[in-house]
């Protein structure tokens, strides 16, 4: 019986490193050797698979078309190898719990939240971090993923959190100052802060409440919800809101809304973990606390929901 050959395993994970970085001196950075011994495993693997797997330009790499399936391959090679090996033997006692989510959820409901978990797992060690790329649990080394919206990420449970309802705020010196802000058509006047992560929610809000036309007096865009919150409280514009995310302005009084009108948004928050057996002791407290702090945000969503309504009759009267 022939027996297939293996590629030597030091210059495949070094060709992982590399195809990952696209750069033999941040690869030669992370294995902790020079770049020409990078060089020299990638030239092994090229030489043993009959294949250029990198394309050389000067100091500079890219991967060639058969190169980056390879690396596709690889990855996912790795994953399961690597997931194989904690379930055989765990992960280090003090090995961090990872979490993926975007810089606007961890700055404006999950940051504010963090001292309730720690007060009570003093002993584990958080490692946030920001993305909005797409998951892949066989690929990525998380414990799970908070997001809106979701995506076809494989081998995963998905719990939804609650829904982001969409509404415009603003500060409170904007709303009386010298421009009138009492009807709808007034956002002519005015300028709209956006989030170029969410690009479509002004759009959305203004559809629904039947002012589609409206595009404003000035625009101004951010790259992030959060940015786009803080001009908010600054007194630059009116921005459109996810009201979970700004449930505790709103009671302090640094934002105010100056129309009683949500819209529903098109997506939730989900918490997404791997359906596998968890990586990290840690992943089930945190995993509850999540889930409660979430109800318990549905639940102050609901009740500024019905102060809303309640509201909203009042002022289509006056309108």
């Amino acid at each position: 019986m022939t027996q297939t050959r293996l590629p030597p395993l030091t210059a495949l994970r070094t060709f992982e490193c590399a195809g990952r970085l696209l750069s033999f001196t941040l690869a030669a950075q992370e294995l902790g050797v020079t770049p020409g011994a990078v060089s020299r495993q990638i030239r092994v693997l090229e030489d043993f698979l009959g294949l250029q797997l990198f394309i050389r330009s000067g100091r500079e790499v890219i991967l060639s078309k058969q190169g980056s399936t390879y690396l596709t391959d690889l990855t996912e090679a790795l994953a399961r190898i690597r997931f194989a090996t904690e379930q055989l033997i765990g992960v280090p006692h003090d090995a961090p719990l990872r979490v993926s989510t975007s810089a606007t959820i961890t700055m404006r409901w999950l940051m504010p939240r963090l001292i309730s978990f720690h007060s009570k797992n003093a002993d584990s060690n958080l490692q946030l971090t920001m993305s909005l790329a797409r998951v892949d649990f066989q690929r990525d080394d998380l414990d799970a993923t908070l997001k809106l919206g979701f995506e076809d990420t494989p081998h995963a449970v998905v719990r939804a959190l609650f829904r982001p309802d969409l509404v415009p705020v603003c500060s409170r010196r904007l709303l009386e100052g010298d421009e009138p802000l009492a009807r709808i058509e007034d956002l002519q006047r005015h300028t709209l802060l956006h989030s170029s992560a969410r690009a479509g929610n002004w759009e959305l809000w203004l559809r629904e409440v039947g002012h589609a036309d409206i595009a404003g007096a000035r625009r101004l865009e951010f790259e992030s919800s959060s940015l786009a919150y803080q001009a908010a409280i600054d007194g630059i514009g009116i921005a459109m809101a996810q009201l979970p995310l700004v449930l505790e302005d709103l009671r302090s009084g640094q934002l105010v809304m100056p129309f009683p009108v949500t819209v529903p948004d098109s997506e939730v928050y989900n918490l997404i973990w791997p359906d596998r057996t968890p990586r990290n002791r840690h992943f089930a407290a945190f995993r509850d606390w999540i889930l409660a702090q979430a109800q318990e945000t549905a639940s102050q969503s609901e009740a500024v929901l019905k102060e809303i309504g309640a509201r909203r009759l009042a002022w289509s009267g006056e309108s």
